[in-house]
């Protein structure tokens, strides 16, 4: 398990070319560990770390990462704006996510995407339901995913079909 240290450093070694990359994501793992309160109770600095991250994230930058998400370490954001990800879905470590990205449900309460490590995710995908992305997939531009990815798949197109390997 990494600390809190080692994943700020290694989200910002990851986002070395994108400045925006790197405080979106310092920005997410500060409110990350405040969200974290005792029995239910949400203290008054993490309400208030919550509302800052939330307008500065959300409302400026227009980049919706809920500061519940279970990210891991080195994600890497290109670009970033228009990114929509649901709460409940769990990301990787090193995942790099770009523009226009939308990781969620099909419906209220439904199940989101688990996002293996290493997965690159192109500009205007979206991911949705239940599904699990393997470790260093691969996901179009513009892919619509609603069936798993295995490991080193490569998924393209509207819906979203498996290349077959070379």
């Amino acid at each position: 398990m990494t600390s809190l240290t080692d994943e700020i450093l290694q989200d910002w070694a990851a986002n070395r070319p994108d400045l925006r990359g790197r405080i979106v994501m310092v920005a997410f793992r500060a409110a990350h560990v405040a969200s974290r309160h005792r029995k239910g109770v949400l203290s008054l600095p993490a309400a208030l770390a919550g509302v800052i991250y939330r307008l500065t994230v959300e409302w400026v930058l227009g980049i919706e990462i809920p500061w519940k998400t279970s990210i891991g370490p080195g994600a890497r954001l290109r670009h970033g704006v228009g990114l929509v990800i649901n709460d409940s879905t769990v990301i990787g470590s090193g995942v790099m996510l770009r523009h226009g990205v939308t990781l969620g449900n099909v419906g209220r309460g439904g199940d989101c995407p688990v996002i293996g490590d290493d997965v690159e995710i192109g500009s205007g995908a979206v991911i949705l339901g239940g599904v699990m992305i393997g470790d260093r997939a691969r996901i179009g531009a513009n892919a619509v995913v609603t069936k798993n990815v295995p490991a080193g798949g490569v998924a393209v197109g509207n819906p979203a079909r498996l290349l077959e390997p070379r």
